[in-house]
């Protein structure tokens, strides 16, 4: 069996609540698409596990990915890391920058002598009859985003030094999540 992944339509905003709440719209009320993808340049009310907030101003990466995979229950869990694996082989790729992942849903930089979170994922889920409907991946990345110094986090902008072209970064990123992706799908198969 062999599986493609390309997006089938991009949806940018200058600015929206969260951009999980743009595609959860969209899964609930249309006709489910697959390999959605919705940006936005800020973020008014960005969450991440626990309805925990995340701060999406200016300069920062923030998507969600709204996917049909059509599959029975799933361990997305495993997804989540994936997800996060891609985000760190896009930045190593690109910048060089030496990371690891914070189960079950951050990635890490190194900084200096300590790690700071860099990027975090959510997974939602709907499920009926024992089939997954459908499920989106919300990543933040701080790529040239001012960081709270309150916070733990760190931007790429930070480590480099220089201001980073956020859409070359997504770029590099979908191409590494495609293969993380399309892996989890072949490992999860009904």
């Amino acid at each position: 069996m062999e599986f493609h992944f390309k997006i089938n339509r991009i949806i940018e905003l200058e600015e929206t609540s969260s951009t999980q709440d743009v595609a959860k719209a969209l899964a609930e009320t249309s006709s489910l698409e697959d390999c959605v993808l919705v940006q936005a340049r800020r973020q008014s009310a960005g969450r991440g596990r626990y309805d925990r907030t995340w701060d999406a101003k200016d300069g920062g990466l923030y998507m969600s990915l709204l996917l049909n995979p059509g599959k029975r229950e799933s361990n997305t869990a495993d997804l989540s890391i994936k997800t996060g694996q891609a985000v760190a082989l896009a930045l190593k790729e690109l910048y060089g920058i030496k990371t690891k992942i914070k189960l079950p849903n951050d990635v890490l930089a190194l900084y200096g002598k300590e790690y700071k979170k860099i990027s975090g994922i959510l997974i939602e889920t709907a499920f009926s009859s024992g089939n997954l409907d459908w499920l989106i991946i919300g990543i933040g990345v701080n790529l040239n985003n001012q960081i709270n110094r309150s916070v733990n986090a760190v931007s790429v902008k930070q480590i480099t030094g220089e201001k980073t072209d956020i859409k070359a970064f997504r770029t590099v990123l979908l191409k590494h999540f495609s293969e993380k992706y399309l892996q989890w799908k072949m490992n999860n198969i009904n």
